[in-house]
């Protein structure tokens, strides 16, 4: 190591080889001198404020990094006090210090370091570079690898940032955080998931939700406690996802919970308490400006304004309060008939989440426990949402080259959820009262409206609950026979018991609204339930070969090869009656008795799929400066038909880590810690259809033939396409990751293009050949569309102020931005421009979004001088006026 021999002893040098604005930028993001109790002048450091002590020694030094260049801005403090300055530009710092005193010097992406004075009044330190930044190790696909060797778009988030929102749901936590990944709540109800999509959406029939693979294996993300989870990797690209095959086409999310660490036993509690509530909903008049709205349309449209002409369907109800009382007026009676649907039926819930882990070990054995339990209430009466879990983890060495461990994650869920339509209020007129005058609901409180009220549902006549218990069982076993070389095999048994119960029984809004009237009474088939059980048994056997070694000291290789094995099953039973004589039995009594065993279904399912992967990646590095990284997967799937059922899907990623090259030595000695340039490229491919759609089978019936039944056969609703292959999307990704003033700033951005071929679609077949019934066409999939999806994503990461011991004040700042672009780009055929599917189904429009909504062209509202032309369309003036081609 050198020392800057043109450094001068004190002020500043403008001939200094540093940029003035990286300088400037890095005291800024340091907030000034970082963790200075002196402030220092321009003239090399020396204390404005000094504390006066009774014997005190006056030390400087300067401060130089790995090439022996001056550091600006590194933390000196004096050990045991609150004495301390930051290094100037020339890396150069004064202090007043008690005699025998130890200084204690530390920087972002630096090891702190201690150094005792020892009577000396000039110190030169050396810091040294803390390998863990580029070093973290980050979890891929059947492996993991140092951060700073990734090719692929690899976003990765820790636990201290999951857990910074209080939340029992982990991809909550992720909103905004991992640059093009989409989360959304659909539902504001208790025990909503959020649905996530990363990079837009590929196809017209498969789900869009990546992949959740936790501790290696298929798991749940939404029963998890968060203050399990030790990282989150979210894999974007193809090079990254195709090694997993068919499960890679929406992306990866790879969650690595918590384990054991030696030493002794750690207990920790976590708990919060927080409030659902404020939703914002659709303002609407109140009775009285619902009342002025029509007056003032009447009166425009030249019509009679008698209040009992404005009030339309509720003159009848102020009539009769004015018969009672003659001196009522309009607005006085408004006020007291006035309906505020949003504060009736929404109220303030209370979300609370308590839990305790357990983790320790040996040097052999380590172990992590954790319970978890989540209570959310809706906003809505009788709507709420608990979760009870539990994460074991064990790892065990039997010996230096034998590990073995399990994983258990369980979790039993109860929801109940509430009838929640308060749209379907909100268009109801406000004029009426929810209430009689002794207290009970109004049936009907909308006045001159026969809608039921949603205030009638409650326990006794309206129940909608769901009961999950999920178990996910993980044991692996792993030899590592040699240095460098491990064989793994682990298992997954996927247990899912899901049972839906419902309920709608006489006096509920849903009684009354399936009726198509408020008058009746007694039971008829509204008065229903039902039990639906759906059974999984999902199993997934994989065996993984890893080979490291090192050729000249500068070649790096890791080879990885796996096989993967799976076998889903779901088993399912559905029983229904209705004309139940009682609200008291809810589901628990289908067929009560004889009579009523032509009202109740019963019908059971069964499905099952297998599928086999064999995978194979070589990971090469040069020096750490050229990477690459190549892999192919050969997936078969039972879902296609024979000829069509194995497809290959090959991947491959460069990198080039430009800031260890040569001629970037002077950058790096000043603001540039690292700059890695990324290419890839993938295939993913995706089989998204029922599990016996390949197959045509008959059904067989019976049909009436000459006055009489005769045996009959007939096809399933989906004819079979013995063509039909894998949907497939082909990806390209071009990255780069950039880190400057020793960490201070972080930067990725990436560039993507997927174009997704063969999109499956179900199409209707033409009747001329039959159908499946009055009324239900036949169908077939088919590969015939193709999409496109292009965009950029940037996630900034900068760091004003870092601890530097602990208790000290940090902050960190995230930003992401993310545009992409999606659209079909061709259809059936080259030239068709859009594409329906029957009366009522979706509507598919090349060069816009899959999922997009289409409506008439406006051009405002008819005018009073248009009437004539308004009438030949059978409109008036007021009326929308829709856009007519000439």
């Amino acid at each position: 190591m050198k020392r800057n021999s043109k450094a001068p002893v004190s002020g500043f040098n403008p001939v200094t080889d540093r940029k003035l604005a990286c300088t400037a930028l890095a005291l800024c993001l340091m907030g000034g001198a970082a963790q200075t109790v002196q402030a220092s002048d321009s003239r090399g450091g020396q204390p404005v404020e000094s504390q006066q002590v009774a014997t005190t020694q006056r030390v400087t030094g300067v401060v130089l990094d790995e090439n022996g260049e001056p550091m600006i801005g590194v933390s000196v403090l004096e050990e045991g006090t609150k004495v301390g300055v930051a290094t100037d530009f020339d890396g150069q710092f004064t202090l007043n210090v008690r005699p025998g005193a130890t200084l204690h010097f530390s920087y972002i992406g630096y090891k702190p370091q201690s150094v005792k004075v020892d009577g000396r009044s000039s110190i030169e330190v050396t810091m040294e570079l803390d390998s863990n930044v580029l070093d973290e190790v980050v979890a891929i696909g059947y492996g993991t690898i140092k951060k700073r060797d990734l090719t692929g778009a690899v976003a990765s988030v820790k636990n201290e940032d999951i857990t910074l929102s209080p939340t029992s749901n982990a991809m909550d936590a992720l909103q905004g955080k991992v640059a093009g990944l989409d989360i959304t709540r659909a539902s504001g109800q208790a025990g909503a998931t959020p649905s996530v999509q990363l990079r837009g959406n590929r196809s017209f029939t498969a789900s869009g939700t990546p992949t959740y693979i936790i501790d290696g294996m298929p798991g749940d993300i939404n029963t998890i406690n968060p203050n399990d989870i030790e990282s989150i990797e979210v894999l974007k690209d193809a090079s990254s996802t195709a090694i997993y095959g068919s499960s890679g086409a929406n992306g990866i999310i790879i969650v690595t919970t918590k384990s054991g660490k030696e030493g002794k036993t750690t207990v920790n509690f976590n708990a919060y308490v927080g409030v659902n509530g404020w939703s914002t909903v659709p303002k609407v008049y109140n009775s009285r400006g619902f009342y002025e709205l029509r007056k003032q349309a009447i009166t425009a449209g030249g019509g009679p304004t008698d209040p009992t002409d404005i009030l339309g369907s509720a003159a009848l109800a102020y009539q009769g309060a004015l018969d009672l009382n003659p001196n009522l007026t309009v607005d006085s009676w408004l006020g007291a008939n006035s309906i505020d649907w949003t504060d009736a039926l929404l109220k303030t819930g209370v979300t609370q989440n308590y839990s305790v882990s357990v983790s320790g070990g040996t040097e052999k054995t380590k172990a992590y426990f954790s319970l978890n339990f989540s209570d959310e209430e809706g906003q809505y009466s009788n709507d709420n949402n608990k979760i009870y879990s539990t994460n074991i983890r064990i790892d065990h060495k039997v010996r230096s080259w034998l590990d073995l461990g399990v994983n258990l994650q369980g979790s039993y869920t109860y929801r109940n959820s509430a009838y929640a339509k308060l749209d379907r209020m909100l268009t109801q007129s406000p004029i009426g009262s929810l209430y009689d005058e002794e207290g009970n609901v109004n049936r009907t409180p909308v006045a001159g409206s026969q809608d039921a009220s949603l205030l009638l549902n409650n326990k006794s006549n309206y129940r909608n609950n769901y009961q999950q218990t999920r178990i996910y069982l993980n044991p692996y076993i792993r030899v590592s026979p040699f240095k460098g070389f491990s064989w793994e095999s682990r298992l997954n048994a996927t247990l899912h018991y899901n049972t839906h119960n419902y309920f709608q029984g006489e006096g509920s809004y849903n009684y009354y609204a399936d009726s198509q009237s408020t008058t009746v009474e007694g039971t008829n088939a509204h008065v229903k339930a039902y039990v639906d059980q759906d059974n999984y048994a999902n199993y997934k056997w994989e065996n993984i070969l890893t080979y490291n070694f090192i050729l000249n000291r500068d070649h790096n290789f890791t080879l990885t090869g796996v096989t993967s094995w799976n076998h889903n099953r779901m088993s399912g039973i559905y029983g229904e009656g209705t004309n139940l004589s009682s609200n008291s039995y809810l589901w628990h009594n289908l067929s009560e008795n004889k009579a009523n065993i032509a009202n109740t279904l019963a019908k059971s399912e069964y499905v099952m799929s297998k599928g086999l992967g064999f995978v194979g990646r070589i990971n090469y590095s040069f020096a750490g400066k050229y990477l690459a990284s190549v892999s192919v997967r050969h997936d078969g799937s039972s879902r296609l038909a024979d000829g069509n059922r194995w497809d290959t899907f090959p991947a491959f990623s460069l990198g080039w880590r430009i800031s260890d090259e040569p001629f970037m030595s002077k950058l790096r000695g000043s603001w540039l810690d690292n700059l890695k340039l990324r290419v890839g490229y993938g295939v993913t491919g995706t089989a998204s259809i029922d599990p016996y759609s390949s197959f045509s089978s008959l059904i067989p019936g019976m049909t009436i033939l000459g006055g009489g039944l005769a045996d009959t056969s007939y096809f399933t609703e989906n004819i079979a396409n013995l063509s039909l292959t894998w949907e497939k999307s082909k990806s390209w990704n071009f990255g780069l990751d950039a880190s400057v003033l020793n960490g201070r700033i972080d930067l990725t951005a990436d560039y993507y293009r997927t174009k997704t071929e063969g999109v499956i679609y179900s199409r209707l077949l033409p009747v001329n050949n039959g159908s499946f019934n009055a009324s239900t066409q036949y169908k077939t999939n088919v590969n015939i569309c193709e999409t496109l999806n292009h965009g950029i994503e940037l996630a900034v990461t900068g760091r004003p102020f870092i601890e530097r011991r602990p208790g000290d004040f940090s902050w960190t700042i995230n930003g992401t931005f993310t545009a992409n672009h999606e659209e079909i780009t061709r259809l059936m055929t080259p030239d068709q421009e859009y594409m329906t599917n029957g009366d009522g189904g979706p509507v598919y429009y090349k060069g816009y979004p899959v999922n997009s909504y289409y409506h008439y062209k406006l051009q405002g509202t008819w005018k009073t001088s248009e009437a004539e032309d308004a009438a030949v369309f059978g409109c008036k003036p007021g009326d929308l006026k829709v856009y007519v081609p000439v």
